[in-house]
């Protein structure tokens, strides 16, 4: 092909994807500021949501009320947030990924059904939390790993020089 063509091709290329765009074709990357927005809102929800958890996780504390805990947080945190329709059709928003509460030696996704028995998280118990937000479909997926404390009050375990050189 002739350098002359291949502009013409360019051309006729770049003129389609603005007529694309030109007839009410949304853009849906990161370009539009309306999808970085959402991106943004469901992530603030994880984060919440993930600091509510963290503070959870105490002796005592059940992995079922702890996932109960997180999914009631982020619904009730994206309800609060575009609640106008669009065109007529809400938006829709909520839970994108479960919250799993990953204790001990489950290495992840742990959510347990109503039915099923747990034992209650104890001091030393080191707890995975993974939980996902979206808005209007643009999800926000967070995790993070803790070690159970006596009290609130304690100080972080001692590094164990042994448990460093392990692989995740």
């Amino acid at each position: 092909m002739a350098p002359a063509d291949e502009e013409n091709n360019e051309e006729v290329e770049e003129e389609e994807e603005d007529e694309d765009v030109e007839e009410g074709e949304e853009v849906t990357d990161l370009s539009n500021s309306d999808v970085c927005t959402k991106y943004q809102e469901a992530a603030k929800i994880v984060n919440l949501a993930l600091e509510g958890l963290v503070t959870q996780c105490i002796p005592g504390a059940k992995v079922l009320d702890l996932c109960e805990f997180g999914t009631k947080v982020m619904e009730a945190a994206a309800a609060k947030l575009y609640t106008k329709k669009v065109n007529g059709k809400a938006i829709d928003r909520g839970i994108a990924f479960p919250v799993c509460i990953s204790v001990n030696n489950i290495v992840c996704n742990f959510s347990p059904l109503e039915t099923e028995e747990t034992e209650p998280l104890k001091a030393g118990d080191v707890v995975k939390m993974d939980l996902g937000c979206h808005i209007d479909g643009y999800i926000a997926v967070a995790a993070h790993t803790c070690v159970v404390k006596e009290s609130p009050d304690d100080a972080e375990p001692p590094k164990d020089e042994e448990l460093s050189k392990c692989a995740v």
